[in-house]
């Protein structure tokens, strides 16, 4: 797909999950590219601008989930959107900024002391810190964590028990200040 054609599907797929939402009762609050399209975006502008122009012209209120460190960030706030970077409790990261591919062995942490570790290094320093110690500043607003994975819920569980002991406040996204 080029870029106007993702700007058009996004803001179309918004507009439907919006539409499934208002039938339910509920709203849409923030938008988050997946996968494949996700990955793209982290290192391509001219796709992670489509998607920010897509998100925009379906409500300019959405909030725009993205990468740490990646192009999202930067088109998102170009289009006037509120952008809460995301960090993965559950991955490693290379010098790129990109998550550790999944071919590699260190790419996944299943140690909730470890995940523990990387969240509060995160909140701590404002940064991605990466496998070789280098450090990419980034005002991480949210965190993520792969549900396919069959320690997800412990490490879940261990990091959000690890914030409330020390008193780091857990909001929901629409709460925060951008």
């Amino acid at each position: 797909m080029n870029a106007r054609e993702i700007e058009y599907m996004i803001t179309y797929q918004i507009g439907a999950l919006q539409a499934i939402a208002h039938a339910a009762s509920t709203k849409v609050t923030h938008v988050k590219p997946h996968g494949a399209l996700n990955n793209m975006a982290h290192v391509d502008r001219d796709i992670a601008t489509a998607i920010a122009r897509g998100i925009r012209a379906a409500d300019v209120d959405l909030i725009f989930v993205a990468n740490a460190c990646s192009e999202m960030v930067a088109a998102g706030h170009a289009a006037g959107l509120r952008v809460a970077e995301e960090a993965c409790i559950d991955r490693t990261y290379a010098d790129s900024g990109l998550m550790t591919s999944r071919t590699l062995d260190n790419a996944i942490i299943r140690d909730p002391d470890v995940a523990v570790r990387q969240v509060m290094s995160f909140i701590e320093e404002q940064a991605i810190i990466t496998l070789s110690g280098k450090r990419l500043p980034s005002r991480i607003r949210t965190f993520c964590i792969h549900g396919d994975e069959p320690t997800a819920v412990a490490l879940a569980g261990k990091v959000r028990e690890e914030l409330a002991r020390r008193g780091v406040d857990v909001l929901p996204l629409t709460e925060m200040t951008f």
